[in-house]
């Protein structure tokens, strides 16, 4: 076999070894698109040279032309392949490309011009020659120098895309940076492979692939998924290896920690004790940046490869307007802490004691002066029942009590608040429409705010001499729904939205102005919703749905439900 002719042959098919070689290591690649990208362009690398050694070696001249068709064709899908990988290893997702159509249709007809080029001879002709050695030579028409114009375009994005990348980590990316290089040491082959005597004009770029596809994945694969792993991260982000040391860090982390210039390989805690306290469980940690304290959060991430750890994403985001929030918040919850105390205490002990006295005037007074006792002790045990309102707004502001859900009794809580407002308000009349079915729904002890809240209010904004109130509870599929019906003037409908806000009272009420609000607030916190209705034939109704805490252990989808008015605050 001439030299020049085994020198080919060999060069391609080695080519060919090399990425098929390469491919089951593809798999430890964790990102899916660059995983896929970079299979693909071995893949079709591998199957380019092959058709150029099928070419070389076949006995006749259709024969040849096939087996160059078959690597010319797989050369154009390289090049999709190559920039598919590119983007997709720098955080530019392939599918969300702009133009993604209209590119596939460009591929797609210079494929089909390539495939039927027997026909129309727009790409190539063949003519028997005896230099370098005896061969069926490629000439190359204008078509093919244009759309391998358009190839080294795309290429070279592709290229940039890389470099970029590799210009702002903070590891050594010069290895990979030669390998990209060296990657395009072919392309002068392909260009002059028709003016040198031992050349063809074949595309020499495959060698070049596979060199890539032997450092990146054998040689360097650790530095390849590190990069790719910070720079794909917008916050700052530093790699940690299975020890914890520093293996690589994007430059915005550099900006935060300026420890990190040249601290690949140092272990985290010398680089900053601070981040390196929160890596065990993920927490805010205070950093200096230029003689200014700033607050940011620690999040680690770790990751496997093949399931055996080998390393962390630390990511730190700047909070410290979040962390300002949430001191002046804890100061304000203080505050009210505070206030509760003296409210319930002070307040309303000194009430207690007031109310004694009162009591004792009962039968005592004059008849002129018993409708003004009455007043008194009245507004008395509203200034008490104030004294709970404002302890159970409280409380419910408590992230603790917030969370602390637990399956509680629908038919005790409703029983037991009907027994306490029937005494409150004698003049009232209250009734219960039908049974009451056994259900326990999510919520916690504050479920009996929600109802007496309610249920209060449906007198207090009665205009009627005995004011009629009716509970209802039924059970829809995963939810339970508790009403109550008032025969009271009604809410108009642009304000059915509003009566939940804070602040919120009729002109006449007696009110807090926090009791619908604290019914929403409650309601919420137990992953429910409260609306009102309006009642016939007059009259409010106001709905309660809660989670059917014996049927299901998430919030239900609220998607089909009827049109109602919700709070929407």
């Amino acid at each position: 076999m001439d030299l020049v002719l085994f020198s080919h042959v060999g060069v391609f098919a080695v080519s060919a070894l090399a990425c098929v070689a390469s491919l089951p290591r593809v798999r430890r690649i964790r990102h899916a698109d660059t995983r896929r990208g970079l299979a693909a362009l071995l893949l079709s690398v591998a199957l380019w040279s092959i058709g150029y050694v099928g070419y070389l070696l076949a006995p006749s001249a259709a024969g040849k032309v096939a087996w160059y068709t078959v690597g010319f064709v797989f050369a154009f899908v390289a090049v999709g392949a190559w920039l598919y990988f590119c983007a997709a290893y720098t955080g530019r997702p392939p599918r969300r490309a702009p133009y993604r159509n209209a590119a596939i249709a460009v591929f797609a007809v210079f494929t089909a011009l390539k495939l039927t080029n027997a026909f129309h001879g727009l790409y190539f002709t063949t003519a028997w020659t005896t230099e370098p050695f005896p061969h069926l030579a490629i000439r190359h028409e204008l078509l093919y120098w244009l759309v391998l114009g358009l190839s080294y375009v795309v290429i070279g994005v592709g290229f940039f895309m890389l470099l970029e990348r590799f210009h702002y980590t903070g590891a050594d990316s010069r290895p990979l940076a030669a390998l990209v290089g060296v990657t395009g040491i072919p392309v002068v082959a392909t260009l002059f492979g028709g003016r040198v005597e031992w050349l063809l004009p074949l595309m020499y770029e495959p060698p070049g692939v596979a060199l890539f596809a032997v450092g990146t994945l054998f040689v360097y694969s650790t530095r390849l998924e590190t990069i790719r792993l910070t720079g794909a991260s917008d916050k700052p982000a530093i790699y940690l290896d299975g020890d914890g040391r520093v293996r690589d860090y994007n430059a915005s982390a550099r900006e935060i920690l300026p420890s990190l210039a040249d601290a690949v390989g140092d272990p985290i805690d010398e680089v900053d004790a601070a981040v390196a306290e929160r890596l065990a469980a993920d927490g805010v940690c205070a950093i200096d940046r230029n003689g200014e304290s700033r607050s940011y959060e620690v999040v680690s991430t770790p990751f496997t490869v093949g399931g055996v750890p080998t390393g962390r994403l630390v990511t730190l985001t700047d909070v410290t307007d979040r962390e300002a929030y949430r001191r002046r918040l804890e100061t304000k919850t203080e505050q009210l802490e505070a206030l509760n105390r003296v409210v319930r205490h002070d307040i309303r002990n000194d009430m207690a004691v007031i109310l004694g006295w009162m009591e004792t005037f009962e039968g005592r007074v004059d008849d002129d002066l018993e409708p003004v006792l009455d007043r008194v002790l009245r507004k008395g045990a509203h200034v008490v029942e104030l004294t709970e309102t404002a302890r159970e707004f409280i409380e419910s502001l408590s992230a603790a009590e917030a969370t602390n859900l637990r399956p509680v009794d629908v038919r005790e809580t409703v029983d037991t608040e009907l027994a306490a407002v029937r005494e409150s308000f004698p003049d009232a009349t209250f009734r219960v429409d039908g049974e009451i079915p056994d259900v326990r729904v999510r919520g916690n002890g504050m479920l009996s705010s929600v109802l007496r809240n309610l249920l209060e209010n449906a007198v207090r904004h009665n205009d009627g001499a005995t004011p009629e109130v009716t509970v209802a509870v039924e059970t829809a599929g995963e939810s339970v729904r508790i009403s109550v019906r008032d025969d009271g003037p009604g809410i108009p409908d642009e304000r059915k939205r509003a009566v939940f806000g804070k602040g919120e009272k009729g002109l006449d009420s007696p009110g807090t102005g926090i009791g619908l609000y604290l019914v929403h607030v409650l309601t919420s916190q137990f992953g429910g919703e409260v609306w009102v209705e309006d009642n016939d034939p007059e009259g409010s109704v106001f709905v309660v749905e809660l989670v059917n805490a014996d049927r299901v252990e998430n919030v239900p989808d609220d998607a089909d439900r009827p049109p109602r008015y919700p709070p929407n605050l």
